[in-house]
């Protein structure tokens, strides 16, 4: 799988993918990748030409762009020079409290035209990661460490994901996802226990799919798990929502799943 990283904070993410060998990482940034240039509108005109053999072999790949970044304005021409690759874009939006205006308004005309690809089908799903929430789901760090946890917490998510999506779950009832319902987020909850967090408040959820992570001695001992799980998509359905859900097998001592979120309704800037 192809994984893109567009700017600082794109970069920074994907680099934590190059110690799985999967991958080919590709890190674009001014000067890297793509000639520096004076402003966002300079970089959408810019035309990106992949080099590597691997990237123009890839069916499939992943770009991280944070929004308010000035690269960020190179998106859609990057993902034009990858027009061969099925395309998820995953979306980190902001914490804007600090930020100046014209990174709020980078933001802002990003986080629309983005939604407006993907409704078309030009981008093939767009993930939407709130960098504020994500604060709220990491362990406290240093001034160092301040958003190296939430890239962390971003590859491990995305990586969990691509691991289950090929890899045969134990027991799976799932329904894909409708073609309209491009735009997502990311639900995280330790199983029985935490209240789902989800990596993005978004509106007007439409489907839901539990990615179910169980300790394999449980699995095969505990009888309480399908009872649970039923009951938690039950609750998911009430609330009109097209639901499935999958369970696979893990060594770890924690139970826990991730929920991909969709809907095809636009956001609307925070």
């Amino acid at each position: 799988m192809l994984i893109i990283g567009l700017g600082q904070a794109g970069c920074n993410i994907a680099e934590l993918f190059k110690k799985q060998n999967k991958y080919e990482v590709v890190q674009i940034d001014e000067g890297k990748g793509i000639k520096k240039q004076k402003s966002v509108e300079e970089y959408d005109l810019i035309e990106y030409k992949p080099r590597k053999k691997a990237i123009k072999s890839a069916s499939e790949g992943i770009l991280f762009v944070c929004g308010s970044g000035k690269v960020a304005g190179a998106s859609l021409r990057v993902l034009e020079g990858l027009k061969h690759v099925k395309m998820t874009v995953v979306y980190i939006y902001p914490d804007l409290e600090f930020s100046s205006d014209i990174e709020r308004r980078r933001n802002k005309v990003h986080f629309s035209v983005l939604q407006e690809y993907t409704r078309s089908g030009l981008i093939g799903e767009l993930i939407l990661l709130d960098n504020k929430t994500l604060m709220k789901l990491t362990p406290p760090g240093t001034v160092y460490d301040f958003y190296r946890n939430i890239n962390y917490l971003i590859y491990s998510t995305i990586h969990t994901l691509n691991y289950c999506s090929n890899v045969k779950p134990k027991f799976s009832s799932t329904h894909k996802p409708k073609k309209i319902s491009r735009i997502s987020t990311i639900g995280y909850a330790k199983f029985e226990e935490d209240e789902e967090k989800l990596y993005f408040p978004l509106d007007n959820i439409t489907e839901t799919c539990y990615i179910i992570n169980i300790n394999e001695e449980e699995l095969a001992n505990d009888v309480s798990i399908m009872p649970n799980v039923k009951g938690m998509v039950r609750d998911n359905k009430k609330l009109e929502r097209d639901t499935s859900f999958s369970i696979w097998s893990t060594t770890e001592d924690t139970n826990y799943y991730y929920a991909r979120h969709y809907t095809h309704f636009i956001q609307e800037d925070k």
